[in-house]
This record gives C-alpha cells, sequence and structure tokens, in this order.
C-alpha cells in the first residue's frame, strides 16, 4: 500500500468520523465545519474516479451514525438505502467540486462546494416526504449565531455557510500548492459577515411580552394493561389543574394521547372543553379519530370558554408508520386576544414551508404537540425550534418519548425538560409574543433554488476534461554543447 493509498484512506476515513459527529443524532457542530477539509484536500489531488470513491466512503462512514435509528423508526432495508444515498449524494458532491477547482483558475471556484451542497439541501426539502429531515443544518443548532442565517436564506444558508468555511481552507491550501494565490478574501468577509449578521441579531434581540404556557406528557399511560380511558384523562385532568395553579395560560399536551371513535369524539370534546373552561387556560390536546374506516391525527384546541376553537388535520404524515391516516389540507391559526396561535403536529414542522405559511397568517406562537422516538428527542424537537427561527416565531412543543420545550424565534432554549415514562412531566415557561414574519417567511427558498441554478453552472465546468489529464506534456529544450 503506498504513502499517496494511505493518505487518501486516512482522510477519508477522518472525514468519515467528523460527518458521524455531524449526522448523529445529537451532533458536535464544530465536526460539521471540519470535516469537508481533510476529504477535499484528498479529492484536489486524486483522479475525478478516486475523488468520487473517496467521498462516498466517508459519506458511508459518517452514514452509519444513523443507521440503527432509521432501522427502528423505518425498516432495515429503507435503513441501508437511506445510508447508501447519503454516502452516493457525498460522492456526487464531493467529485464535482474537485472537477471545478480543478478545471477552473477563477477565484470563485471556492463557492462550488457550498453552492453544490445548498442546491442538494433545497431539493431535499422538496422532494423529499420527509421534509428537511436529514438537512446538515439540523446539526448546527447549537450554535445560535450560525443559524440567525435561516431567517435570511432557511437550511440552505445554513448548509452554505458551513460549507464555505471547509472549502476556503481547502481550495487555498491546493491554490498555494500549486503557486498560485489564495483569492480567498471575499468568501471570508462573506462567512465573517453572515456570522457577524448572527451575533449582531442576537445581541439586539428584542424583549416582547409574553404568554404563561404549561406543557405535559405522560410516555406510558397509567393501567396499560387494561387499557386506555379514565384513568389517563383523570392523570391529564390533574394535569392541567397544577399547570393552571402554576400560572399557565396555555397548556399543551402530546400528540395520540388516545385513539377515539368518531362517534365518542364529541362527548370527549365537551370533557375537555369544560376542563378548559373549569380552569380557564386555552387547552390542546393531540387524539387519534377513527372515522368512517379511517384514521385521523388531530389536534384539537379549546378556548378557555371551553368551546372547541381549532380542529386541525395533521398534513405531513410518517411515510409507513402512518400509512393507515389520512393527511389534512387546511393550516390552523386561532386569534387569542390581539395574539395568534398556530397549531401543528409533530412532522408537520419537519417542513419548512408549513412554519412560512404560519408566520404569513400572522402566528406568533406555534403550539405543537408531539410523538418522538425517545432516541430522537434532541434532533426532532431542534428541527422544530429551526421552524420559529426561519420564520420568526415561539414554537411550544410537548413530546410523548421526547423533549418538552419553549423556544424563541432566535432559537434560544426558554425552558425544557425530558419525558419521564410513567410519570408525568411538567413544564411552566414563558412564551414571548410579538414575533413577525422574517425575510426567509416572505421570500422563501429564492437563495436555495438561486443555488440549484448555480450548481448546473458547476456541473458544466465539471464536464469539462479534466486540466491535468489534458494539459501536455512540458519538453525542456536540449541544451547544447
Amino acid at each position: 500500500m503506498t504513502g499517496v493509498l494511505v493518505r487518501r484512506l486516512l482522510a477519508m476515513v477522518i472525514a468519515g468520523v467528523l460527518l458521524g459527529l455531524t449526522y448523529g443524532l445529537e451532533p458536535w457542530w464544530p465536526a460539521a465545519w471540519l470535516a469537508p477539509i481533510p476529504l477535499l484536500l484528498a479529492a484536489f489531488a486524486a483522479p475525478p474516479r478516486v475523488a468520487w470513491w473517496l467521498g462516498c466512503g466517508a459519506g458511508l462512514i459518517g452514514g452509519l451514525a444513523m443507521v440503527t435509528y432509521y432501522a427502528v423508526v423505518t425498516t432495515p432495508v429503507i435503513a441501508v438505502v437511506l445510508t447508501l444515498l447519503l454516502a452516493l449524494s457525498w460522492g456526487v458532491v464531493v467529485s464535482l467540486a474537485r472537477r471545478a477547482v480543478v478545471n477552473s483558475t477563477h477565484w470563485m471556484q471556492v463557492f462550488a462546494y457550498p453552492v453544490l451542497w445548498a442546491a442538494h439541501d433545497t431539493l431535499l426539502a422538496a422532494i423529499s416526504p420527509h421534509g428537511s429531515a436529514g438537512s446538515l443544518a439540523y446539526s448546527q443548532m447549537n450554535g445560535l449565531p450560525v443559524i440567525q442565517v435561516a431567517s435570511l436564506a432557511g437550511t440552505p444558508g445554513i448548509v452554505f455557510v458551513v460549507s464555505l468555511f471547509g472549502s476556503i481552507v481547502a481550495v487555498s491550501v491546493y491554490r498555494r500548492r500549486h503557486g498560485r494565490p489564495a483569492h480567498v478574501t471575499l468568501p471570508l468577509l462573506v462567512l465573517l459577515i453572515t456570522l457577524g449578521y448572527g451575533v449582531v441579531r442576537l445581541a439586539l434581540a428584542e424583549t416582547t411580552a409574553t404568554l404563561p404556557v404549561g406543557l405535559a406528557a405522560l410516555d406510558v399511560p397509567p393501567d396499560a394493561t387494561r387499557g386506555l380511558g379514565e384513568p389517563l384523562w383523570d392523570v391529564y385532568a390533574r394535569t392541567v389543574e397544577t399547570l393552571a395553579t402554576r400560572g399557565a395560560r396555555i397548556v399543551v399536551l402530546p400528540e395520540k394521547i388516545e385513539v377515539a371513535d368518531a362517534a365518542a369524539s364529541p362527548a370527549l370534546q365537551r370533557r375537555l372543553g369544560q376542563l378548559a373552561a373549569r380552569h380557564g387556560v386555552h387547552l390542546v390536546v393531540g387524539i387519534t379519530v377513527l372515522a368512517d374506516g379511517r384514521k385521523e391525527n388531530r389536534a384539537w384546541l379549546f378556548a378557555s370558554t371551553g368551546a372547541l376553537a381549532v380542529d386541525y388535520l395533521k398534513q405531513h404524515l410518517i411515510p409507513g408508520l402512518e400509512g393507515a391516516f389520512t393527511p389534512g389540507r387546511e393550516d390552523a391559526v386561532h386569534r387569542l386576544g390581539t395574539d395568534s396561535l398556530g397549531v401543528a403536529i409533530c412532522k408537520d414542522f419537519d417542513f419548512p414551508a408549513l412554519g412560512r405559511r404560519y408566520a404569513a397568517k400572522g402566528a406568533e406562537v406555534a403550539l405543537v404537540p408531539s410523538w418522538d422516538f425517545a432516541r430522537d428527542a434532541w434532533q426532532h424537537g431542534r428541527m422544530a425550534m429551526l421552524r420559529g427561527v426561519e420564520s420568526g416565531f415561539t414554537v411550544v412543543r410537548a413530546a410523548r418519548n421526547g423533549l418538552l420545550t419553549v423556544s424563541d424565534r432566535y432559537g434560544r432554549v426558554l425552558a425544557e425538560t425530558p419525558s419521564l415514562g410513567d410519570r408525568v412531566a411538567l413544564l411552566v415557561g414563558q412564551a414571548p409574543l410579538g414575533g413577525r414574519p422574517t425575510l426567509y417567511a416572505r421570500f422563501g427558498d429564492v437563495f436555495g433554488w438561486s443555488c440549484v441554478l448555480l450548481a448546473l453552472g458547476v456541473w458544466v465546468v465539471a464536464l469539462r476534461p479534466d486540466r491535468r489529464a489534458t494539459r501536455a506534456p512540458r519538453v525542456e529544450p536540449k541544451s547544447s554543447g
């Protein structure tokens, strides 16, 4: 095994391990910034086909961090397919970026790699039944200054910024090795301005009026061996009373608390409405309704008067697991005095477009009953939080087998606690009001689709014959004498 091959494999493994830390369920956010550097450096120095394999190998190693999770929430076959698709994506992006850099001497070649990944992110969100799930952007949720760019450009903006750093380093080294100036002043300026925007946005965060909210979740129903019913609702009735006593004006309970026949639904609605009226709270309850042989995943919002103010049907269902459910088509934004509340359910907030629509309809707080898979509690909760950063509203999310979270429109966690298995988890927090639509909420994925168009340009450059392969050999003149 030659030294060159060893170095290439080492670069691939290092990048793959860092990608594993990036794509994991609780990622280490700096890993996404560092992972491309050794991989791109190795790819730039390698033949085209080798660069493709290096990208695939690093993506495969990184994808292994999620394969067992995918196997649990989908099937082992789908888990393998998703992992291979991630590996293929890395192979394609790395090989195209390598060709763009090698085949051009223009200083703008440094933008090829981040443009390709931002384009990939945009297309993924547009065509995937899981929305933006799997985006590299979610690895940055602990890097608050970084994620503020989502208010301008959504997840593609975050992906672009993170990818730009690795590209700047790798392209600079590559150019200097070939005796050319780095020419990275403008790319560095773009990076610094973007991060500076995040720092300033957080520093100038507005202090607004707040709404006291209460959240509760019970993972394991009481007397589960005897079925659901009275014991469960008795527990939640006492929970609502406790949260109201602690000052909550809105109480959010989880998704799919019980399965109710359509004929029995009116009686259950009356009971829950009376509970809301008795304690003077707005009450959000997740319920499965059986209607005419169909299953419906619904969220009921009861006003403090006891009236059913919102009957929301979940729009984005989990492929496979919720195959028997009927999807909804209507958004739900409810006026509470001068304030506006949006109601969504769990996976709905994997889709940025829904968040943009809610912002356009004036939602200041999104109430999101949810049911997670325990091991993905952090990640799935943060995905919902990013919808608030993107579009400019507070997110109140109560999850079974997950986290109970209140986050503001800057992505800051204001209150959080995990669910507790067979004991009721309670949380009271202050939900900031006064949010308004961001630029991203108003204009959508203009940046992302612009990157898709630019990626076509990168592809055209990549189609050119490899400069190193076609460069004529240099002939030294013979010396006389």
